[in-house]
């Protein structure tokens, strides 16, 4: 195993809760489209952080959907993950954050890249999702 490092893959911070699957944006920008990893290697696993923006938000269910064409035969990964309940009365971590991670172990290259969509479930009101990847080179 060469280098390891961790990157904000994809985004969806400040917006509207999607109740359809909409495109996340890439790493830590405002706008969609593929996530092209630094270097060519290894997506070991993925850390799937879900908090909320204000006392009013709630996110119950949130699905992530995860594609690559550089990953055969399956290149679609669906993730499902528990949200927090109303961000004013007391839940995960005092209603600061809930994170995820999902090992993977697929292999990735700087000129393919990795497009995300998101969705929440179960009265979604103004929900922060954040992917990040662990690497390897």
């Amino acid at each position: 195993m060469g280098e390891q490092y961790y990157d904000v893959m994809f985004n969806y911070v400040g917006q509207a809760a999607a109740t359809t699957l909409t495109q996340m944006y890439t790493g830590t920008s405002s706008s969609a489209g593929p996530y092209l990893p630094k270097y060519n290697g290894t997506l070991m696993a993925m850390i799937i952080s879900i908090t909320p923006q204000a006392a009013t938000s709630l996110c119950q269910l949130a699905q992530f959907q995860i594609t690559c064409t550089n990953w055969t035969p399956i290149n679609q990964l669906n993730f499902y993950t528990p949200g927090f309940g109303i961000a004013t009365a007391p839940q995960v971590i005092g209603g600061n954050l809930a994170e995820h991670v999902y090992s993977t172990n697929l292999p990735v290259v700087t000129s393919v890249g990795i497009t995300a969509f998101a969705t929440s479930f179960a009265s979604p009101v103004t929900p922060n999702f954040v992917i990040e990847g662990f690497f390897t080179t």
